[in-house]
């Protein structure tokens, strides 16, 4: 049963995806690593040693840190999944799509498949980051409320974020005549843009606005990663994604 399971996996579409991404580069995981594990820091270190110190916003300086990590981790999950991105322009290169086309795909099937990519490296991501989370306040004996909050909101953001810079990068890329495809700096640039409320609202608000700001920024963008996906097939042609 373990076996067929594993097997059905390994056949999966998105994870074939995750798995030929990784492939491609690797160095995007290291990034990733790196804002994750400043995410994980921040939520804890702040909540731990400095709860209670007086901040400009109402909120301790303590959970405004804590706070401050769901933008990092926004970033990281971004960050990872730019070799999904990297994947599609590859394949895109190389007639992969065109494969796809040829089996009655259309649009809106083959973009699913590398959105689902995406999306699984996310809810990884995101697992991981509230299992050290919990595991590193358990280590400083700190109130663990805050950081799995800040993990909870890192989860929506981070999610409507990601599904949006991959359909906003696949349709860059799906535009372009170059053959050089995406933009990575500029996929990463457009994913920093987005979360620049989530890094300026610890700051400035009490810690119920935050809340109800990053929530509401997760909801519009994923909307429009909902529209993006929605109107791919109109906003694409069918010979844009040929090599």
């Amino acid at each position: 049963m373990k076996n067929n399971v594993l097997r059905q996996l390994g056949r999966d579409p998105g994870i074939i995806i995750v798995t030929r991404g990784f492939a491609l580069s690797k160095s995007y995981i290291v990034f990733a690593t790196f804002f994750a594990a400043m995410a994980i820091l921040t939520a804890n270190f702040g909540n731990a040693f400095l709860g209670g110190v007086p901040g400009n916003s109402g909120i301790d300086v303590g959970t405004s840190l804590s706070l401050l990590s769901v933008a990092l981790t926004a970033i990281a999950a971004v960050t990872l999944t730019t070799s999904v991105i990297l994947l599609y322009v590859y394949d895109k290169n190389n007639g992969v799509l065109e494969y796809f086309l040829s089996l009655g795909m259309n649009q809106g099937d083959i973009y699913k498949r590398y959105l689902k990519a995406g999306v699984i490296l996310v809810s990884l991501l995101m697992i991981a980051v509230a299992v050290a989370n919990v595991a590193v306040g358990l280590i400083l004996r700190g109130d663990l409320t805050v950081p799995l909050e800040a993990s909870a909101l890192a989860a929506a953001l981070s999610l409507s974020l990601v599904s949006f810079d991959t359909m906003a990068m696949m349709t860059f890329s799906s535009l372009q005549k170059p053959r050089a495809g995406a933009n990575q700096p500029l996929g990463l640039a457009l994913g920093g843009l987005l979360v620049v409320p989530a890094y300026l609202t610890p700051w400035t608000l009490p810690f119920v606005a935050v809340v109800v700001v990053d929530l509401a920024e997760a909801v519009v963008i994923a909307a429009l990663a909902i529209a993006l996906f929605v109107f791919s097939s109109k906003l694409i042609s069918r010979e844009k994604l040929l090599p």
